[in-house]
C-alpha cells in the first residue's frame, strides 16, 4: 500500500487561491440533499464532501456544488469523522475518509485514509489496515537525498537509501493507488480514480514516502501508533480491531530480560569454552609407554599400576600405518585378573594426490578410554587382528607405540555445554533475523543476478 496521503496544495487556473473562511463556521446544510454536515477542518479547507448524498462542495465558495459522487459504500474502518486524538504531542481531529485501492498482478489492496486537522500543527492523515494505525505528515526538513522517483529505482544497481535526522532508510516499495471513496472535509479538492505514486523507504521505526501525482510531488513521514494507545485516544473498543497482517513497521518484541540472557548466555559459553580447554590440555599421569614395538613381536602383555580410580584411564596407539588399516585387538584385566577392557581399533590413513592437490584422510591412532573398577596392578595385552594395505604393494604397518595415562580428564560434557549455552544465545539472535526477514518480506526489492 501507498504508506501517504494523496493531499497537496490546492491551486486555480491563475494560480495559487486563498483558502480562508469563516472560523467560527461549525456547521452546514448540503447544498444538494440539504443534509447537517459538521464543520471541523479550520480555515483552510477546500472541499467538503457530503457523506448522505455524495455531493461535492466547494468550501471556499458558498458550498456550491462542484460535482457529486452519488452514495458509495462506504469502506470498513472503525475510524470516524469527528473522532479526536492526541499524537506526537497534538490534538487532532478527524474531519474527512478516503477509501483507497491498489491493483497489482491480480492482487488488490484497499485501506482507509482518515484525514486530520489540528489548529496548532496543520493537516496530517491517520490510515487504517489490516488492523494498523499509521500517521502521516508532511516533512519540513527534507531527507537526503531530497527526491528519489521511481525511474532512479528502476536504474538501481542496490536498494537506494535516505539519510533523515532520526536515522537511515532503506527501499521498501514502490506502489501506485487510487481514491475509491471520499466523505468529509479536505484542503485540496479530492477526485474519483485520482493516483498517486510513492517510492517508499523504511528505518527502524518510521517509513518516509517520496510521492507524486499529477501535478504536486511531496515527500511524507509515516510512523505506526500503537493500537491500545490509538484506541483508547478515539474510543475505540482494542478488542474489536483484529490485525491480520502485521505491518512492516511493527516493533520487535524481545523477551523478558532478552538483552540479559543472551550476554549471560555468550558469557557462560566462553567461560565454558575455556574450561573445554583446559581439560583437554591436562594429560592427566602416564603410567605405561611403550615406544616402537614391532608389529611383528605382537601379541605382547605389559602391567602398569593405577593409584587412582576416581578418574578416567586413556590407552592411545599410535602406528606408521599408511594406505592401509591395522586391527588391533586389546583385553586390559585389573588387579583381581578381571577384564576390564575387551574391544578392537582400527588405525587406518590414506593420502594421495588429485589434480595437483595432496590429500589424506584417516589417522594413524587410537584409543580407548574407561573407568577402572579398582587400583593396583593391571595388565595389557595387545594383539594385531589384520592388515592390509590399500594397493597391496607394501607393508601396512612396521610398529605401534603403546601409552597409558591414568587421571584423564573430559571435556566433552564441558564442550557439549559450550555448544549449549551458543545455541542458546543463537537462538535469542535468531528471533531477531526472523522478525527483520518478516518485516522486509513485503518489498519488491530483487537482487538481478
Amino acid at each position: 500500500m501507498v504508506q501517504g496521503s494523496l493531499a497537496r496544495p490546492v491551486r486555480s487556473e491563475t494560480g495559487p487561491r486563498d483558502m480562508t473562511r469563516a472560523a467560527d463556521l461549525s456547521s452546514i446544510n448540503c447544498t444538494q440533499c440539504g443534509a447537517g454536515l459538521g464543520v471541523l477542518g479550520g480555515g483552510r479547507v477546500r472541499t467538503h464532501v457530503c457523506g448522505y448524498c455524495g455531493a461535492v462542495l466547494d468550501a471556499q465558495d458558498k458550498y456550491r456544488i462542484l460535482t457529486s459522487i452519488g452514495k458509495r459504500d462506504h469502506p470498513f474502518s472503525p475510524v470516524n469523522i469527528g473522532m479526536t486524538a492526541t499524537i506526537e504531542g497534538a490534538d487532532f481531529t478527524v474531519i474527512g475518509t478516503l477509501g483507497m485501492i491498489e491493483t497489482y498482478r491480480g492482487e488488490t489492496w484497499r485501506w482507509t485514509e482518515h484525514q486530520l486537522f489540528s489548529p496548532t500543527h496543520g493537516y496530517a492523515w491517520l490510515s487504517y489496515e489490516s488492523g494498523a494505525f499509521v500517521f502521516t505528515r508532511k516533512l519540513r526538513d527534507l531527507p537526503s537525498p531530497m527526491w528519489i522517483g521511481a525511474a532512479q529505482v528502476e536504474r538501481a544497481e542496490s536498494p537506494p537509501r535516505a539519510r533523515l535526522n532520526d536515522g537511515h532508510y532503506r527501499y521498501y516499495e514502490t506502489s501506485t493507488a487510487r481514491i475509491d471513496f471520499m466523505e468529509g472535509e479536505f484542503n485540496w479538492l479530492p477526485e474519483l480514480g485520482e493516483s498517486k505514486t510513492a517510492v517508499t523507504l523504511m528505518s527502524r521505526e518510521a517509513m518516509l514516502s517520496y510521492s507524486f501525482s499529477r501535478n504536486e510531488r511531496e515527500v511524507e513521514r509515516s510512523i505506526l501508533i500503537p493500537t491500545e494507545r490509538i484506541c483508547a485516544q478515539l474510543g475505540i473498543d482494542p478488542a474489536t480491531i483484529r490485525v491480520t497482517e502485521p505491518h512492516p513497521l511493527t516493533p520487535f518484541k524481545p523477551l523478558k530480560d532478552e538483552g540479559f540472557l543472551r550476554l549471560a548466555l555468550l558469557g557462560f559459553a566462553a567461560v565454558a569454552l575455556l574450561l573445554t580447554l583446559a581439560l583437554w590440555i591436562l594429560p592427566g599421569d602416564r603410567v605405561l609407554n611403550v615406544d616402537r614395538v614391532p608389529v611383528r613381536d605382537l601379541p605382547q602383555t605389559y602391567d602398569f599400576t593405577l593409584t587412582s580410580a576416581d578418574q578416567l584411564v586413556r590407552v592411545d596407539l599410535q602406528t606408521d600405518v599408511s594406505n592401509a588399516y591395522a586391527l588391533f585387538s586389546t583385553e586390559i584385566l585389573n588387579a583381581a585378573g578381571e577384564p576390564v577392557v575387551e574391544g578392537l581399533r582400527a588405525a587406518q590413513y590414506y593420502s594421495g594426490t588429485d589434480g595437483g592437490e595432496r590429500w589424506s584422510e584417516g589417522s594413524r591412532r587410537a584409543h580407548y578410554l574407561f573407568r577402572p573398577t579398582d587400583t593396583g596392578v593391571h595388565r595389557i595385552t595387545l594383539d594385531l587382528e589384520e592388515a592390509e594395505s590399500w594397493q597391496g604393494n607394501h607393508s601396512p604397518l612396521s610398529y605401534v607405540t603403546i601409552s597409558v595415562r591414568q587421571k584423564v580428564t573430559t571435556s566433552l560434557w564441558m564442550g557439549a555445554m559450550t555448544v549449549l549455552f551458543l545455541l542458546g544465545a543463537l537462538a535469542l539472535q535468531g528471533r531477531y533475523a526472523l522478525y527483520e526477514k518478516r518485516r522486509w518480506s513485503g518489498s519488491d526489492w530483487t537482487d538481478e543476478d
